[in-house]
């Protein structure tokens, strides 16, 4: 049956549509290969030779490459998610990153904002997080296979909200040392971290609320920066979830700022302003449920991208703009927004416990 449909489209392969679990912590695809035949049963959980059996590869015979806005990104379709809705939000990244900044992606993936930010934002550096080992040498096969500079990526392997603050650890502790490393890139590499990016990629669904405190943490202090929040949202509650999610990231700031012992000459975060500026609908993920993406600069002044914007923060230090009537205003957020319902909750829809969980510090 599966030779003759495959017959029937030219097609060297024959595969079943699986889904990603709400609660998975890798993002590993559901699909089952139906031809040529898979060595497990279709059911990764139960196989123990999954893992340990046949590995991802060019040679695998789940790898495929799809090239979107001149990128090519390869990956084992059977272990690793791969959505062509992301495109336009793919497109759209690496036209917002600019030249010469540092980025962190935290949930990396195969590359899936790693790869434009490099290509098409010609980023300095990127900081790539993840922790599917699968996507992991997808990642590393395609940056490779794009002619990308190993110098001008970090792959921080493991859960980000650990890998990025041991990584910031080290960096401190080569800076106590007066840079002396035998390794000019790791040397290199520790200055950019500790200097903090300029741009932070969020890029995990349903929610990254998890990884938000990292990210705080990772933003430059002289002047703030650039977070990029993705969520599936329910349509009827956008402006509530990207007001919401303004009011806790200047929480997390603040609260942040009393566990850290602040460095002499360092701005603190507690006068950091934040401001959503812009709501990307991505695409459907269910009946008025999308994927959207929210625009947030958290920093101690208004970056020159907004200094045109007439926004007053004499009442409010946090708000969103928004557009009336062709018109933008900035609109102050009030004290208190009650959460909507895909915030990260033990008695709601999303109850993720290894999301939920604090990181290590």
């Amino acid at each position: 049956l599966w030779s003759n449909l495959a017959q029937m489209f030219g097609s060297p392969r024959v595969v079943r549509r699986g889904d990603i679990h709400p609660n998975s912590k890798i993002r590993e695809s559901g699909h089952c290969m139906l031809l040529p035949k898979s060595t497990n049963d279709g059911n990764k959980n139960d196989d123990k030779s999954w893992d340990s059996g046949q590995k991802s590869g060019p040679n695998s015979q789940g790898w495929i490459t799809i090239t979107e806005n001149s990128i090519r990104q390869s990956f084992d379709l059977t272990r690793v998610m791969f959505s062509r809705g992301n495109i336009t939000e793919k497109i759209r990244f690496g036209q917002l990153v600019q030249p010469n900044e540092v980025i962190l992606d935290m949930y990396a993936g195969i590359g899936y904002y790693t790869l434009p930010a490099l290509i098409h934002g010609n980023a300095l550096h990127v900081f790539a997080c993840e922790w599917n080992p699968n996507a992991l040498f997808a990642l590393r096969h395609n940056i490779q296979d794009n002619c990308i500079e190993e110098d001008r990526v970090t792959i921080l392997e493991g859960d980000c909200r650990t890998t990025v603050s041991g990584a910031l650890d080290k960096a401190r502790r080569v800076q106590a040392q007066s840079l002396s490393s035998d390794n000019g890139k790791d040397v290199y590499q520790d200055t950019l971290l500790l200097r903090g990016v300029d741009r932070i990629s969020l890029g995990l669904l349903p929610s990254s609320e998890g990884g938000w405190e990292t990210a705080i943490r990772s933003l430059r202090r002289d002047v703030g920066g650039w977070l990029h929040i993705h969520g599936n949202v329910p349509q009827s509650e956008r402006n509530q979830w990207i007001q919401w999610v303004c009011i806790r990231l200047f929480e997390i700031a603040c609260n942040e700022e009393e566990e850290e012992e602040e460095e002499e000459g360092e701005r603190s975060r507690c006068n950091w302003i934040v401001i959503g500026t812009h709501v990307e609908k991505v695409k459907s993920f269910a009946p008025r449920v999308h994927h959207y993406v929210a625009d947030i600069f958290v920093g101690p002044t208004l970056p020159h991208s907004l200094l045109h914007k007439n926004i007053d923060l004499k009442e409010s230090k946090v708000g969103m703009i928004l557009e009336s009537e062709g018109r933008l205003s900035f609109v102050p957020s009030p004290g208190m927004v009650d959460p909507p319902s895909c915030a990260l909750d033990k008695d709601g829809v999303l109850n993720q416990e290894w999301m939920m969980c604090r990181e290590e510090k």
